[in-house]
């Protein structure tokens, strides 16, 4: 083998490896990715998760006093009204996250 074909062999090797590592940077650049945007949706999906579960809990309550004492004092509408938007908003994040996934197909 002449010093030619051995440098340009070389050459070609580096070049190879250069490729090749760059394809699997990028490849595990988009798997980073994705693993962040599910933890995103998971954070946001806890976060809605325990709104729900609070004003559920809140809403139980009032509910409770109110027929312990037989009359809402004015708690039960804003409890209701927190429930409410809690449900409204759980609802609005599982269509957003149906509609991203059937987008994806």
């Amino acid at each position: 083998m002449t010093a030619e074909l051995a440098t340009v062999v070389c050459a070609l090797i580096a070049a190879a490896s250069a490729i090749t590592v760059a394809v699997v940077e990028k490849r595990a650049d988009k798997e980073r990715k994705r693993t962040m945007a599910r933890a995103e949706r998971r954070e946001r999906e806890s976060r809605l998760s325990m709104e729900l579960m609070s004003a559920t809990c809140e809403l139980s309550v009032v509910t409770a006093t109110a027929m312990r004492e037989g009359h809402t004092n004015g708690t039960l509408q804003p409890a209701l009204e927190k429930a409410n938007k809690a449900q409204e908003d759980y609802r609005h994040f599982l269509l957003d996250v149906a509609a991203r996934d059937v987008a994806k197909v």
